[in-house]
């Protein structure tokens, strides 16, 4: 009777709580659902932001598709400066005419600002008038200070496309489209990708002699997106553990030991197929 009494009491004063033990049982519970859910989180925001990065190759593709409708099938100068025709790039580099930067802004900020600002100097904007393409969310080199690896563009096109080593330059040579690739993330280890991506191919049907000249990227985990010049966008898995090194390292002279062939064969045959040049197009 006693016993019923002062647990009413207690009950009225709210003197009542949880016992150590089933406040630990719920943290234990909290931390369980934690761990089992943080994961699937994670998984779902990186297959988001590989989403982001397939929109911008493939709004980059269409814009490609445009101009050479417009240009009676010229395809866009993939280099960063005028070439030998006089073609405007597709993106500056220097720009020649810079940008207003605002006082207050970052050395990061500004380095945005000068890069998104090449974009709209070049003569890819009006089709595709958003600077903001350039840059994969998962490029974690935009985390980084200036002039220490920090790159806020992502993507390089293909230097035989009338680029840096031009072999093809109307859209009408390119006999499957569909199988040949624009543009290329890159891991740049010196900072922004400059010019346009290279690779050296020995040409069909085996490719056995080609090797990496330019880096991939292992921005979406080992995977980069690529468009084609068919106007489609896809993610490539690198499969070959030498290439997977390649396209993450941040070493600055790791160009000068890209993989041969024979070092990463499945990749670099995805690469020698899809990299168009006058032997293969």
């Amino acid at each position: 009777m006693q016993r019923t009494f002062h647990r009413a009491r207690r009950r009225q004063t709210g003197t009542d709580g949880f016992t150590l033990i089933e406040l630990l049982v719920v943290i234990a519970i909290i931390a369980i659902l934690a761990a089992l859910l943080l994961p699937a989180l994670s998984m779902a925001k990186q297959k988001a932001m590989a989403a982001q990065c397939l929109s911008n190759q493939k709004q980059l593709s269409m814009a490609w598709a445009m101009y050479c409708d417009a240009n009676e099938e010229r395809m866009p100068n993939f280099n960063t400066v005028p070439n030998a025709a006089g073609d405007r790039p597709w993106l500056y580099r220097p720009l020649p005419v810079a940008p207003i930067i605002p006082p207050t802004a970052s050395a990061q900020e500004a380095q945005v600002l000068i890069d998104m600002e090449g974009y709209r100097q070049g003569c890819l904007f009006e089709y595709a008038p958003n600077p903001s393409i350039l840059h994969c969310p998962s490029d974690n080199r935009f985390n980084k200070p200036v002039g220490a690896g920090f790159a806020y563009g992502s993507l390089s096109p293909v230097a035989s496309l009338n680029g840096e080593k031009p072999e093809l330059y109307k859209r009408t040579e390119l006999e499957h489209p569909s199988d040949r690739f624009l543009w290329v993330e890159e891991n740049d280890s010196r900072g922004e990708n400059g010019g346009s991506w290279g690779f050296k191919s020995s040409g069909p049907p085996a490719f056995q002699l080609s090797q990496l000249v330019d880096s991939g990227a292992v921005f979406h985990n080992t995977s980069g997106t690529f468009s084609w010049a068919d106007g489609h966008a896809s993610n490539h898995k690198w499969l070959d553990a030498v290439a997977i090194s390649f396209a993450a390292s941040t070493d600055p002279k790791k160009y000068s030991s890209a993989p041969a062939f024979a070092q990463a064969p499945r990749d670099a045959l995805f690469l020698a197929q899809g990299y168009a040049t006058s032997n293969n197009p």
